[in-house]
């Protein structure tokens, strides 16, 4: 279980300290074992799923080309804005680590 932790933790570029593994190998051996509950459920007479949406043809209006705001007004009317770009807020705000 440590490897692939390790290995999924390097793919998503992440590092953890020793008690923090500990509590992703546990989190992954919970999933795993509610996975294996899920494989013993017996689905032979089972029928697939209708998904009402299959046989729906969605109205879609044609593009046309028509006037367009120019990037001063882009720019005015985004709450925050740098040079010639809207600024927002980092996706990543809390997740990393800051270096020191």
């Amino acid at each position: 279980m440590k490897d692939i932790v390790s290995k999924v933790l390097n793919l998503a570029k992440l590092s953890l300290r020793a008690d923090e593994f500990e509590k992703m190998e546990e989190h992954f051996q919970k999933v795993l074992k509610m996975v294996n509950k899920l494989k013993e459920v017996d689905t032979q007479d089972v029928e697939p799923l209708f998904y009402p949406h299959d046989n729906v043809k969605l109205r879609l209006r044609d593009d046309k080309i028509g006037e367009s705001l120019t990037k001063i007004e882009v720019l005015e009317n985004a709450p925050d804005s740098f040079t010639d770009f809207i600024k927002a807020p980092s996706p990543l705000k809390g997740l990393t680590k800051k270096s020191t």
